[in-house]
């Protein structure tokens, strides 16, 4: 006879995976009408093919002269938090608060190939990847909210400790 199986107050509730957490990139050349429409019609293909997996939580866009948050809001588009300048600067940030950027397509990061692939391999270095609205989706991208919650776990025990690395152990004359 088999011993009765425990009994939790979550049996038979599954917790809902945690949401990527993703930053939008925008860009037209243009700031009249015309481009505002395009540059939310680009918001919205992301939102609509991410959004099953992906949660927007920030939003950058470049636009070749400054207009007003009210024309802005008037034409649909989320709260700017810069371009791309501003979204560069925040991949160094510990924790920028999102795990992926999303965008069109590629030429939304530049029209110069060169720049792009910069811009990608910026990403890269900071362990962003950027999704594109007009590519398939990398299933691989699905253990961004797990490596997150790794990463966090591991900055906790990194600070907790009162060590770095061995080889600053080594170098120090007390060797391993």
């Amino acid at each position: 006879m088999s011993a009765p199986a425990a009994t939790t107050a979550t049996d038979g509730i599954t917790a809902a995976p945690e949401p990527i957490r993703a930053v939008f990139y925008g860009r037209k050349n243009r700031t009249d009408a015309i481009a505002l429409r395009l540059l939310r019609q680009q918001y919205s293909l992301c939102e609509r093919v991410f959004r099953p997996r992906v949660v927007i939580t920030h939003c950058f866009y470049d636009l070749p002269a400054d207009v007003d948050s009210a024309t802005l809001h008037d034409a649909g588009l989320p709260r700017r938090e810069g371009g791309w300048r501003e979204l560069a600067a925040s991949l160094s940030v510990p924790e920028p608060g999102y795990d992926l950027i999303v965008s069109e397509k590629a030429e939304r990061l530049s029209r110069d190939p060169f720049e792009i692939l910069d811009r990608e391999r910026l990403a890269a270095q900071h362990c962003v990847p950027i999704a594109y609205a007009t590519e398939p989706w990398n299933p691989v991208l699905e253990m961004l909210p797990q490596a997150r919650a790794l990463t966090a776990f591991l900055r906790r025990r990194v600070l907790g400790a009162s060590y770095f690395t061995i080889g600053n152990l080594y170098m120090s004359g007390q060797g391993v």
